[in-house]
């Protein structure tokens, strides 16, 4: 019996000395989070690690001013606010770079957070200035910290296609929330109960949120490893396929280009001018299709690669446009294709320059591919909900609606020939998907076989 007794003050630690834990354990995991965001990881994941860093940093302070505290007596309102404050700031952050984990979180769900952020320090601030009691303050604190990491939880548990370790990771986050609500009920029960209170189920509750912490702070940094091996793989698995699209692609051009060209050689002076003009005319053709591809090689890799410049600035969008249509006219009108814009000047967009006249540029030339002679290909923008919305819209030959699902993706790619049996690499769409996404913004296609496509995507007024 007594040796059972003597193994369970291994479980039942003095408040302060738990105190102590919470200090080195939020210090620790602060140091081995900005360690990893300076060695390991890409910039998105440098913000996710920004956010947790800091995160563990408010809490490190926070344990500190708690330990740090004598008097537990006399009732000091600056004492009580500093370290709670801090903590209701961590679990804030925390909430925040969890959410940034689940895929699809919206806008309104960091709202959501940085409300109830708002409104639990608030009610906390009123209730130390009407000198609430002790248990109050703890049971109302426990509520504030339970309400911010709900959402999040769930979010982990209930997101598609969740990976093992992301549900593991919330169930930790599951239990520490039962702890909470424990938390927020006792105090209330056992009115005694302050923050410093020797009870013994205080303590087990303080080794419980000690051992909750050091699992959920090791555990992201695992997951964030995790999903950087699986988009490791992902893009190692699309360079693959992309270089077998390249390679594909590559060889009809070329082999028009080497083909053509010894005709010319082996036949010139038997060809008619009229004859050879339709080679160098070929050729020329050919010759273009293939810089065109190598163009969009030369942006995809710099957008893989991370090497390719993101600089949003106001643009005037009939500009751009203008440009791209000025651009591509002689196309338009080798099929007596009416090209048009309904941009009128005076309205502008945040965007990357460059970006932006890549996407109208790959997508008014799959219009122009797709549209039959004498068709119509029309540019036209419309404000929505804090974005705006640009659409290219041909009367073309349509798209199927079973290729719709995957015409943006590189594992799915079916080349289909243009009504003059143009060509393309599908790599022209995979450009536009990705540089719309820099914007925060999303592309889509609204399409029926043989009456047209409509191709639209979306740019927000801000974005981070």
């Amino acid at each position: 019996m007594e040796t059972l007794n003597q193994f369970s003050k291994l479980f039942l630690l003095e408040i302060r000395n738990t105190m102590g834990l919470l200090f080195w354990g939020n210090l620790v995991l602060a140091a081995l989070v900005f360690t990893f965001r300076f060695a390991l990881f890409s910039k998105d994941s440098q913000r996710h690690l920004l956010v947790f860093g800091f995160s563990k940093i408010f809490q490190t302070l926070a344990w500190m001013a708690f330990f740090l505290r004598t008097n537990t007596v006399t009732f000091n309102a600056i004492i009580i606010l500093i370290p709670n404050t801090l903590i209701f700031a961590s679990y804030y952050l925390e909430s925040i770079a969890m959410l940034m984990l689940v895929k699809g979180s919206s806008k309104k769900a960091y709202r959501i957070q940085t409300i109830l952020f708002a409104l639990g320090l608030l009610s906390f601030y009123y209730v130390v200035w009407i000198q609430s009691a002790s248990n109050i303050l703890v049971s109302l604190a426990s509520l504030n910290i339970f309400l911010l990491l709900i959402i999040p939880a769930l979010r982990f548990l209930t997101e598609t296609r969740s990976s093992l370790f992301k549900k593991i990771l919330g169930f930790n986050y599951i239990i520490l929330l039962v702890v909470l609500i424990f938390r927020m009920i006792y105090p209330l029960i056992k009115t005694s109960t302050t923050l410093y209170s020797v009870d013994v189920t205080q303590k087990i509750i303080f080794l419980i949120v000690f051992l909750m912490m050091m699992i959920s702070g090791v555990g992201y940094l695992l997951l964030l490893q995790e999903e950087k091996e699986i988009q490791i793989k992902k893009l190692l698995e699309d360079k693959d396929k992309f270089f077998s699209i390249i390679a594909h692609d590559l060889r009809g051009p070329f082999n028009g280009i080497i083909g053509l060209s010894e005709l010319l050689l082996e036949k010139d002076n038997q060809l008619e001018p009229k004859e050879t003009n339709e080679f160098i005319h070929l050729i020329h053709q050919s010759s273009k299709n293939t810089f065109s591809l190598l163009e969009n090689l030369l942006t995809w890799a710099k957008s893989q690669t991370g090497s390719l410049e993101f600089s949003p600035v106001q643009l005037e969008i009939s500009a751009i446009t203008n440009k791209t249509i000025s651009l591509l006219a002689n196309i338009a009108k080798s099929k007596n294709i009416t090209l048009r814009s309904e941009i009128v000047g005076n309205q502008y967009v945040v965007a990357d320059k460059n970006m932006l006249e890549t996407i109208f540029r790959n997508l008014i030339t799959n219009a122009l591919k797709f549209t039959e002679a004498d068709g119509e290909v029309r540019i036209s923008i419309k404000k929505e909900k804090n974005q705006t919305i640009f659409s290219i819209k041909d009367n073309g030959i349509g798209i199927a609606p079973q290729k719709i699902t995957n015409l943006f993706a590189i594992n799915y790619r079916k080349n289909t020939l243009g009504t003059n049996d143009e060509t393309g690499s599908g790599l022209g769409l995979m450009l536009c998907k990705d540089f719309v996404e820099k914007h925060n913004g999303e592309i889509w296609v609204e399409s029926e076989v043989g009456k047209g496509s409509e191709f639209k995507f979306s740019i927000p007024d801000t974005f981070d």
